[in-house]
């Protein structure tokens, strides 16, 4: 039997408290692997700042060096525009031998209390489960009563870190040592994102 779990993101850039947080729940909820699907073009950030896919993408790739559980995961490149959740689990589905299944689809809670506005959630629940990691200040409360009976709230909360707080750490030239994998903190410095420079 595949026991699969789905994590998607913009990953700008992938930290610990995205890794660290899936592969606590791959455990939990006992899958062999889970797959890391950077997103090219997240609709909700179609008019912000972005960090070149290419780049976010080896870095997703580097730090999963250290989780051998979790596997990066391309799914997201075919789209042409935004990238939709539903339409990536379809691939997924799509793609997988035709045998026995079971497909998680892991998202935070604040993903989760924004499930009425994604494309066509409702499609999501007929090809994956859901599993939702409670973070810091969002409550299970604000979550639509018509999803929630049907989700399964993980017991491993995300960290209180995030991508925005780690960029601006690293322009600011703050050590970031604790929230990134050397060798993501190594890519960056080599290629010059996010003002990251050498630190004695």
């Amino acid at each position: 039997m595949i026991r699969l779990g789905l994590f998607g993101g913009t990953f700008d850039p992938i930290h610990y408290g995205h890794l660290r947080a899936v592969e606590a729940a791959r455990c939990e909820l006992d899958l062999g692997r889970a797959l890391i699907l950077p997103n090219p073009l997240p609709p909700h950030k179609l008019n912000g700042p972005l960090t070149p896919y290419v780049h976010r993408k080896e870095m997703v790739r580097l730090a999963l060096l250290e989780f051998p559980g979790l596997e990066l995961a391309d799914y997201e490149e075919r789209s042409v525009g935004p990238a939709y959740t539903t339409d990536t689990v379809r691939r997924v589905v799509a793609s997988l031998p035709n045998q026995e299944r079971e497909l998680w689809l892991i998202v935070g809670m604040d993903s989760l209390i924004e499930l009425p506005h994604w494309k066509d959630p409702e499609e999501l629940f007929r090809f994956a489960n859901v599993a939702a990691l409670p973070r810091p200040g969002f409550s299970q409360d604000n979550v639509a009563p018509e999803y929630l009976s049907r989700v399964r709230v993980l017991n491993t909360p995300l960290l209180n870190i995030s991508a925005h707080e780690i960029r601006l750490c690293l322009r600011q030239g703050r050590r970031a040592d604790d929230w990134l994998p050397s060798s993501v903190l190594s890519y960056m410095l080599d290629h010059n994102l996010y003002g990251v420079r050498e630190q004695e």
